[in-house]
């Protein structure tokens, strides 16, 4: 029994190594053995290196549809709202004051910075900070490893700079340095440990001024390079706000655009009164001469504008007069009331990074997100109201994150002024999301669903016919192409994202508020 026992195990193990034999045959490897000389530290003996294959060598894996589409860029033609039609002219100036405005942007070039994971130099990925034409100290470069061929060899390192020039602190004994005070710096010795300390004492200096760019110090070791960045830069100095006794009139400046219709801007006026007595109010009007109305007084700034000079004209007007650290833009239909929270609001921006909060007035499709298409040079965008935000802000229930709320907002006054609302004749009647695709990467803007303004409802015919000049037949389509041309966009559209009939029963909704 013994035997036949062994004899069986025998054969159980020769099947079972077979048969494994021959699976692996069908899975390649992923890693070689090399056998070949190695330079090893003191103190180790390096018989052999296992390496990944090179990529030429990997088999093909089945990549996964969900994940692959999220890397796609959304192509333009999925944009099925108004395109730009431009002549030859139209074009080359476009181009022309495109390239005016990349030279002018302060926004930093993408650096690009690839690490050889065999590397030995070590650098603070990250770079180094330094204002205009000052110095900062190069702290954190050294060579990590040496082989031992470098041992009796002559050990070589450079660096070189396109905006400013390197400086020794000190020079170590033992040490050639060729280069001090110029843009190209070699450092060179046979003794490995002279290298490292050499380096803990090179400063860089900016010498060529720029109030905000990179630049890109190359360094190289034997075979081996990396890219050091250093942002050269100017100190951005605040803007801060000095205030009484902290409360809304103390801190927030409420802004409202008229034309026209001053028996809504005396409900307008009358409605902050009433709930926070005692803030400021800046009126820009345009109504003309013969139809103005004067509302000035102890608490009322009203500014009278050249005739017909427009609604964003209006808004940049009001802005321009605001001193306190927020301002709260209503329209002159508008009326503020317990329900808008105008406390709620500012904790809201007090204690976050946002820079402008909106709330609810009663038509739930005017706030929305910008969703782009394209690429870098034909960009598009989709304009979606349903739902018109992205999630919610994480601990801080009602609040949500979107990109263009509605025309009833608390705004950061200095962030909104670096934005501005652009005042063409093109926007004089009407305008809105124009403001927000100019504050899209520069504003983070945010709508609140617990606060409500309230939309006055329509009160008989107002002097001088609002909707006259309110409204036009050439006008949308003059807007529509301005939008595209100015933000060098190559269609837009709305994507409602919910069926006609819910859409004209919101809109009765909001006609009812």
């Amino acid at each position: 029994m013994d035997g036949q026992a062994f004899f069986v195990k025998f054969v159980v193990f020769f099947c079972g190594s077979f048969c494994g034999h021959i699976l692996t045959l069908h899975f390649p490897t992923t890693y070689k053995n090399y056998k070949e000389r190695f330079d090893e530290s003191s103190g180790y003996d390096i018989e052999a290196v296992f390496r990944p294959l090179e990529q030429k060598q990997d088999y093909p894996i089945q990549l996964y549809p969900i994940a692959t589409n999220d890397l796609k860029e959304m192509p333009c033609s999925m944009c099925y709202g108004h395109k730009l039609k431009l002549s030859s002219a139209e074009k080359n100036q476009r181009e022309a004051s495109l390239k005016r405005h990349e030279r002018r942007r302060l926004d930093l070039l993408d650096v690009e910075l690839k690490v050889d994971g065999s590397s030995p130099l070590s650098y603070p990925a990250h770079g180094f900070h330094v204002k205009p034409m000052r110095a900062v100290w190069l702290k954190g470069l050294r060579v990590e490893w040496f082989s031992l061929d470098d041992l009796r060899s002559n050990l070589m390192l450079k660096m070189s700079a396109d905006r400013g020039i390197f400086k020794l602190v000190g020079l170590a004994h033992g040490v050639v340095v060729t280069g001090n005070s110029t843009n190209i710096i070699t450092l060179s010795t046979r003794t490995p440990s002279l290298l490292n300390y050499q380096l803990k004492y090179i400063i860089y200096k900016n010498t060529i001024f720029d109030t905000n760019i990179v630049d890109q110090v190359l360094i190289r070791y034997k075979t081996f390079s990396a890219t050091l960045p250093i942002h050269i830069h100017h100190i951005q100095l605040p803007w801060l706000f000095k205030y009484k006794t902290g409360q809304v009139k103390d801190r927030v400046t409420v802004i409202v655009k008229t034309f026209l219709r001053y028996s809504r801007l005396k409900d307008a006026i009358q409605s902050v009164d009433n709930v926070h007595p005692g803030t400021r109010i800046v009126v820009a009007d345009d109504t003309p001469d013969s139809l103005f109305t004067n509302f000035q007084s102890s608490n009322v700034d009203h500014f009278r504008m050249p005739a017909y000079q427009g609604y964003f004209a209006g808004r940049n007007l009001g802005l321009s007069q605001v001193y306190t650290e927020y301002f709260f833009y209503i329209d002159d239909d508008m009326e503020i009331t317990k329900n808008t929270k105008l406390e709620l609001l500012l904790s809201f921006l007090d204690k976050t990074n946002f820079h402008l909060v909106s709330v609810d007035a009663g038509h739930p499709a005017l706030s929305s997100i910008f969703i782009p298409l394209g690429n870098k040079t034909h960009r598009c965008f989709v304009q979606k109201p349903y739902p018109g935000y992205y999630h919610e802000i994480a601990d801080m229930p009602g609040f949500f994150v979107n990109d263009a709320p509605v025309n009833a907002f608390l705004g950061s006054t200095n962030e909104v002024k670096a934005v501005g609302f652009d005042p063409h004749p093109t926007l004089s009647r009407k305008a809105h999301e124009e403001f927000f695709l100019s504050a899209l990467g520069r504003l983070r803007i945010a709508t609140c669903g617990h606060c409500s303004v309230r939309h006055m409802k329509k009160k008989g015919s107002e002097s001088g016919n609002y909707k006259t000049y309110r409204y036009g037949d050439t006008i949308s389509k003059n807007r529509t192409h301005y939008n595209l041309y100015m933000h060098n966009i190559e269609c837009q559209s709305i994507n409602w994202g919910i069926p006609r009939k819910m859409r004209m029963s919101n809109r009765l909704k909001a006609k009812d508020v």
